[in-house]
């Protein structure tokens, strides 16, 4: 759409004025370049795509002091982001289809609509958030972008849901705004008011300058062993910081002869540890927190401020402080261990800063030491590397969050070896008897390798479908608006894909590059060793990990087992349910463009283009993750945050797939996607997010479009 002329004479004015009356072209035919035959209440075009005819409101005459006053303004401001598109090329705001769409939707048209039926205050308002939303508009992440695409967006708008005049603000501040409602959920830290007792020990070679050792009456012997136990069977299958036999033989046997240390990183080390197998035991097996509509919280183990654990890990918050500074792999491993008891509690950003901490020790661990790869420390410095990369990459991609240059470092630092996992094969070899049982225990290896390998794949398609989807969204719903930025998005687009075409000749995306990112995802399944592959139609069952013996009967997940507990050994459920649902993310991102496409160029629909739709919608229905028993045990799951904003944004779209014509067609013939798997994943998404919620800043706010999106009645 062109910009408004700044009048500068009597004579610009008198052809303003003179412009102002003269027959115009309706919108669609502006967009498309087309002779408009004029028509109304449709012209002949908009009746053959059968969209919506709407013509421009007639410019105001010079009498109308106020409407002159707000052209002005939005001419200047127009005019401003025109020449910051020109001077900062592919500045990132700009090119941002939400920038275009407050730029050209609503400076030019919407608020124009709205000067001749509001106050000149009103207008002067409008104006204003235009101009912020101009000015302080980023990119949002992955998730959240989904509900600023123009027909959700629209949607939501016209639903008449109370939380979706919220929008406004998630354009004007991208990210921080989300981030700002989980900060309001959590304002204080875990309370403090809960610990061990403890007495000093009589010992008389205390180290000058320390204090003296306490022990911890009620934390013997048998209770270090059974915590550690469920620690290194729960969360050290998912994050392997930690040697099971060197923490037991070396750490705990210590502590127990010498005490637990103000200065002393093994003693920090080993309370966390107690505290994650506080938590592994109570988050699995305790009382559900609450149980809302009967449905009793995934949520197990002490209370929502009162986590399990608790006294435990407060005993080595309490000392943390003493070593925290330091950049050695004990500092590393902590900060890792810390971080994990902040998700398993649902305390995202406390997480997200632990990690922080924890790779930025770990680069200068690596960089300055001089580290043997191949010795048993090396091993467990790469296992801590790869621990903070994946960490660090799941919130980068997924949330936005900033990189700390880890990795940058990863074509340096090799995969790990899992020296205890050798010498545990080697000795049930010798001895006879529990290779089954070291067999099974060592998987955990073989799941860490896979996502690392899986997430360079996701890290190549998330670049690929970003610069896709700003390609889509850069020209055609705005195009003649803001040219500079469509050239530019077109220059990116094309560096990403010799499979791009001229916006003129919308093509949609990339199909050849997609098709070569889903060959490398299938052969990334196919290469996983055998205890971890699974096909599409098995997705449910237990991983074969032995050729010799049958699966169990029932499935390994479903939408419910029933009010008992199901705790797994090695945290099979939880690890096979990560890995599982990433691959079907991963899926589901690359085949996501064509969602676009249905939802705002169905004349422009194939039947490929259909069918990778209908891929995109199935990729994205039933993960084992939203299933039990890992929906029952949400303190083990990892990266929580990311996961619930994910579903928030497949909730978005499951949802347009009964609003919108072509989404509804492609489900309803039902050769890629059925109805009632689309239905089935509603439930349990939201009953994921009726959860979370709880505890969730992001979720609870999400819940107040979801609730009377579906339809849903109000909690008891």
């Amino acid at each position: 759409m062109a910009s408004f002329a700044h009048p500068r004479s009597s004579d610009s004015s008198q052809r303003r004025a003179r412009a102002a009356t003269a027959v115009q072209a309706c919108q669609t035919c502006r967009n498309r370049k087309s002779k408009c035959d004029e028509q109304r209440p449709k012209c002949g075009l908009c009746q053959r795509l059968n969209v919506d005819c709407e013509y421009r409101e007639p410019l105001p005459t010079k009498k109308d002091k106020t409407m002159v006053h707000i052209l002005d303004t939005l001419t200047r401001l127009e005019n401003k982001f025109d020449n910051m598109a020109i001077t900062q090329g592919s500045s990132p705001d700009m090119n941002s289809p939400g920038a275009r769409a407050s730029v050209s939707g609503t400076s030019s048209v919407s608020l124009v609509k709205a000067s001749h039926s509001e106050t000149g205050q009103r207008h002067t308002e409008g104006s204003a958030a235009s101009a912020n939303v101009q000015k302080s508009y980023q990119h949002l992440t992955v998730p959240h972008k989904i509900m600023l695409w123009p027909g959700i967006y629209i949607h939501l708008l016209n639903s008449g849901i109370s939380a979706a005049s919220d929008l406004q603000y998630v354009l004007q501040e991208g990210t921080p705004w989300f981030i700002k409602r989980e900060m309001s959920k959590h304002p204080d830290p875990l309370p403090s008011d809960v610990g061990l007792p403890c007495f000093t020990m009589a010992t008389g070679n205390t180290e000058q300058g320390r204090a003296s050792n306490v022990v911890f009456p009620t934390l013997g012997a048998q209770q270090m062993q059974e915590l550690s136990d469920a620690y290194f069977n729960t969360f050290n299958v998912l994050y392997p910081v930690l040697n099971r036999e060197a923490f037991m033989n070396g750490t705990v046997a210590r502590l127990l002869r010498d005490g637990y240390g103000d200065g002393d990183s093994g003693s920090v080390l080993a309370l966390l540890v107690f505290a994650l197998g506080a938590v592994a035991v109570g988050g699995v097996f305790e009382r559900p927190v609450s149980v809302v509509n009967g449905q009793p919280s995934g949520f197990r183990g002490g209370t929502i401020d009162h986590p399990p654990g608790l006294a435990l890990f407060n005993e080595a918050r309490r000392r943390l402080g003493f070593i925290w500074t330091q950049c050695t792999l004990e500092n590393v491993q902590l900060n890792l261990l810390q971080a994990t008891y902040y998700e398993a509690t649902s305390r995202h950003l406390d997480f997200w800063r632990c990690t922080v901490a924890a790779s930025m020790a770990c680069q200068v661990l690596i960089r300055c030491e001089q580290i043997d790869w191949s010795s048993a420390t090396g091993d467990l410095v790469k296992r801590a590397y790869w621990t903070c990369v994946l960490s660090e990459d799941l919130y980068h991609l997924d949330l936005d969050f900033p990189q700390t240059g880890i990795h940058t470092m990863e074509d340096e630092v090799p995969l790990p070896y899992f020296h205890e996992a050798q010498e545990q094969h080697q000795g049930s070899s010798v001895a006879g008897g529990s290779a089954q049982a070291n067999q099974e225990r060592s998987h955990f290896q073989y799941h860490f390798l896979a996502m690392i390998a899986l997430r360079r794949l996701i890290a190549r398609i998330h670049n690929v479908i970003h610069e896709c989807e700003r390609a889509m969204q850069a020209e055609p719903l705005w195009r003649g608006s803001r040219r500079t930025s469509g050239t530019q998005a077109h220059k990116t687009f094309a560096a990403s894909s010799a499979q791009a075409e001229n916006f003129d000749d919308y093509g949609g995306p990339p199909v050849a590059v997609i098709r070569e990112m889903m060959r490398q995802l299938d052969s990334w399944r196919a290469l996983l060793p055998r205890p971890l592959q699974w096909s599409d139609s098995d997705k449910f069952e237990f991983p074969a990990t032995d050729p010799m013996t049958r699966r169990p009967n029932e499935p390994l997940f479903s939408p419910d087992q029933g009010p008992i507990p199901i705790g797994h050994k090695y945290n099979l459920d939880v690890v096979t349910a990560q890995l599982r649902t990433r691959f079907y993310y991963a899926r589901f991102m690359m085949y996501r463009p064509f969602v676009y496409k249905a939802l705002h160029f169905p004349e422009l629909m194939i039947a490929e283009d259909g069918s990778c739709c209908g891929l995109a919608l199935k990729s994205a229905c039933m993960w084992p993750l939203a299933m039990a028993p890992p929906k029952n045990k949400k303190r083990l799951v990892p990266h929580m945050f990311a996961w619930t904003q994910n579903f928030m944004g497949i909730l978005l779209v499951l949802n347009m797939c009964s609003v919108n014509d072509c989404l509804r067609q492609i489900v309803d013939e039902g050769t890629v996607v059925s109805r009632r798997e689309i239905e089935s994943t509603i439930g349990l998404l939201l009953e994921w997010m009726r959860d979370v919620k709880q505890v969730d800043g992001i979720a609870e706010w999400s819940w107040g479009i979801l609730e009377p999106l579906y339809g849903l009645r109000p909690e008891r």
